[in-house]
């Protein structure tokens, strides 16, 4: 039996292997389970290195590692 959005897949001696999902219709039912077990099924538009850095900003600002610049001296 096949269901539309999930298909089976077997291996050559015809024991079920794999199962291939669609997320866009059964998505919101596994991203429970997903997030249980560590799956990340949201990729990011942004270059990891690029969200990195910004992550290291952004501690290094809680951190008081910063220095504050007044709106009107932004320009001089």
């Amino acid at each position: 039996m096949q269901t539309t959005g999930i298909k089976i897949e077997r291996d050559d001696k015809g024991v079920a292997r794999y199962a291939r999902i669609d997320l866009k219709k059964y998505g919101k039912y596994l991203a429970p389970l997903f997030k249980k077990v560590g799956i990340n099924t949201e990729e990011s538009p942004y270059n990891p290195e690029f969200v990195a850095k910004i992550k290291k900003a952004e501690e290094d600002i809680r951190n008081g590692k910063g220095k504050k610049i007044a709106i009107e001296d932004l320009w001089k």
